[in-house]
């Protein structure tokens, strides 16, 4: 019995070292694989966190296209940092054309202004009445422009003032809300790009990038097409070349608008006579071969409707005629 018992100790001994074996190979086999699934796993999270990074920004980059952040919106703008365009348009007459320019020219320059175009005609061979005309744009520094007027006004006569002010803070503000939004994306993009591996993503990577700088450049020339027009106002000047600039009718009553209007009629009367002989003395190389052109014309129907000349047949009746009163004579003095 004892020898039994002996022999079924050696046995559990032998099944319980057999075991031991096989868990300690089971628990080599299941840290391996647990390490293995713990690197695919790792790598996994970094390429899942950087594309959760990019949804993340283009989720951002979206939201500036549909709104104004409330962090830049018009509510932190004060009053003083308003985004104000304004515009000035004037017609003026002048008897002395050529000076008004002139003073126009160097009122711009002494307050800081351009001349953005320029435009004078009346310069033809064709122009009957020798005016001429000029059109004028020039960009005035805002805060210079009432100055520039007023003192424009007084080198002529102004018939006509137009004044006109656009507010683009809200447009203003919505630019630059999508150029810090834009700029935010791209640097996240940067950082995304040092840390991908993977081929795929770094040339997603690099077409959002792409899309950012078109995007960039789009809005800061848009900005900066603002703040032009914001520092510099827009002065539109039409300029007439007349004879007599429009007096403006400070008397109302009953005989002062008959005074004006004698005065505007004796003057129209004046030019219509001026006019017209300057217009007779000038054409009279004209007129002159149109009467030899009629001249010309009344012979040669005189010669082919009488086959003659019309003095050669006044000659031959003559004779005719004084025959005629000698016979006559003759008769009264038998008579």
């Amino acid at each position: 019995m004892k020898k039994k018992y002996g022999i079924l100790a050696a046995m559990m001994a032998a099944a319980l070292l057999a075991a031991a074996g096989c868990g300690g190979s089971a628990a080599e086999t299941a840290a391996d694989t647990a390490d293995s699934g713990s690197t695919q796993n790792s790598s996994a999270a970094i390429t899942e966190e950087a594309w959760e990074e990019m949804s993340a920004v283009e989720d951002t980059a979206a939201a500036a296209d549909g709104e104004v952040f409330s962090s830049s919106g018009i509510d932190s703008v004060g009053i003083s940092e308003q985004k104000l365009i304004k515009t000035v348009d004037l017609a003026m007459e002048t008897r002395e054309f050529d000076t008004l320019l002139e003073n126009i020219r160097a009122k711009t320059e002494e307050c800081g202004g351009y001349v953005e175009s320029q435009n004078i005609s009346g310069l033809s061979y064709y122009n009957s009445d020798g005016r001429r005309y000029a059109w004028m744009t020039l960009r005035i520094p805002a805060d210079r422009l009432d100055e520039f007027v007023t003192v424009i006004s007084g080198f002529g006569n102004v018939t006509s003032r137009n004044e006109s002010v656009q507010d683009v803070t809200l447009e203003y503000v919505d630019v630059e809300s999508h150029i810090e939004a834009l700029e935010t994306e791209q640097n996240r993009l940067m950082e995304l790009m040092e840390r991908a591996e993977n081929m795929e993503d770094i040339i997603t990577i690099e077409n959002r990038l792409s899309e950012i700088r078109y995007e960039l450049q789009s809005y800061e020339s848009t900005r900066r097409t603002y703040d032009n027009q914001v520092d510099y106002s827009t002065v539109s000047i039409n300029i007439d070349e007349v004879e007599r600039e429009t007096t403006p009718q400070e008397d109302r009553s009953f005989f002062g608008e008959i005074r004006v209007r004698l005065s505007d009629n004796f003057y129209e009367i004046g030019r219509g006579i001026r006019g017209f002989g300057i217009w007779f003395i000038s054409s009279l190389p004209y007129l002159a071969l149109i009467f030899a052109g009629v001249w010309i014309g009344v012979r040669l129907i005189q010669k082919i409707v009488w086959k003659k000349p019309f003095f050669r047949r006044r000659k031959e009746r003559a004779p005719r005629e004084t025959g005629a009163e000698d016979g006559a004579a003759q008769e009264n003095t038998k008579e």
